[in-house]
């Protein structure tokens, strides 16, 4: 397949986020006091990149299962960075709730043990839960950084997390075989059954 400079974008905003993560960590180490703001509009950026680069690579053709497993690998990190750059901003702000953050990190690892048991790969579900996991994270680390607080925000992106965690393990347990863009453990299901699944073409290429 010829090459294009469009079909570069695509993996060029995954990257980013590989680029973003360990500089929002910078911030956090540093603690700056203006460190706030900056830090949320990188968040927004990372994350119109993120959309950018999934309808980008579907209009070229390149959304390949490759790029996928990237970019689930891309925004593991970057939130990832963005979590250990609050912590060091702050530590108060996850002090009453480490049990819970602690189990929910075990709960990501597991995802990807059980993934990789089965397939040999991560699951690169791409689910329902997982994009509103995106959006909890997304607007919680917002508030987070802009107010200083993570009375609110910390609980409700718990609360998705463990949403995305059962419903992934849901997935991987039932899929017969590695599908990427696997919308929720129901889809996983009527794939084991050999039932035909419906994908939103805006969250799922074709």
């Amino acid at each position: 397949m010829k090459f294009t400079p469009m079909r570069a974008i695509p993996w060029l905003l995954i990257y980013s986020r590989f680029l973003l993560a360990p500089f929002i960590v910078y911030l956090g180490l540093e603690g700056l006091s203006n460190a706030g703001p900056v830090v949320v509009v990188l968040i927004w950026v990372a994350l119109i990149g993120d959309i950018l680069d999934g309808i980008i690579a579907r209009k070229v053709g390149n959304a390949t299962p490759t790029m996928r497993r990237m970019d689930s690998i891309a925004d593991l990190t970057f939130w990832l960075g963005v979590g250990t750059a609050t912590w060091f901003w702050d530590p108060d702000i996850y002090g009453p709730y480490l049990f819970w953050l602690r189990l929910a990190l075990v709960c990501e690892a597991l995802t990807y043990v059980v993934a990789f048991i089965k397939f040999g790969k991560e699951l690169a579900a791409h689910a329902y839960s997982g994009k509103l996991l995106g959006i909890a994270i997304l607007i919680g680390f917002t508030g987070i950084w802009w107010t200083g607080s993570g009375t609110v925000w910390v609980p409700v992106m718990l609360g998705f997390a463990f949403l995305s965690h059962l419903d992934r393990f849901g997935i991987a347990l039932l899929l017969p075989n590695w599908t990427p863009d696997t919308p929720s453990a129901y889809h996983a299901f009527r794939i084991r059954k050999g039932l035909p699944i419906k994908r939103h073409p805006l969250f799922h290429g074709d």
